[in-house]
């Protein structure tokens, strides 16, 4: 399963969670924003990316699992493929060797 896919579905079940408990939710508000750009977690660095993640109800132990799943080499070549990171953007935290004939 995409595991991008699964941290937006766990952000939007968050919010709800938080609504139905009249807890404050603007943060995963804001995070909802941020995911709407599949290449956000090479974007950011791993600081950042394991506060989204314990926001949206990652578990502590499960952090670094969940971030190297959404880092993997794999993922980056098929977003860049379909035109959603270009490989040679400076901006990129993490990127991975493009190789080109």
């Amino acid at each position: 399963m995409d595991e991008f896919k699964v941290i937006v579905i766990m952000n939007e079940a968050m919010i709800k969670l938080l609504k139905d408990k009249n807890a404050n939710y603007e943060r995963n508000l804001k995070i909802e924003q941020y995911l709407k750009d599949e290449a956000l977690f090479f974007k950011i660095n791993k600081s950042n990316a394991y506060k989204i993640l314990q926001n949206v109800g990652v578990k502590q132990e499960q952090l670094e699992y969940v971030y190297k799943k959404l880092v993997l080499p794999d993922v980056f070549y098929d977003l860049v493929n379909k035109g959603k990171i270009n490989a040679d953007d400076k901006d990129l935290i993490v990127k991975y060797k493009i190789y080109r004939q």
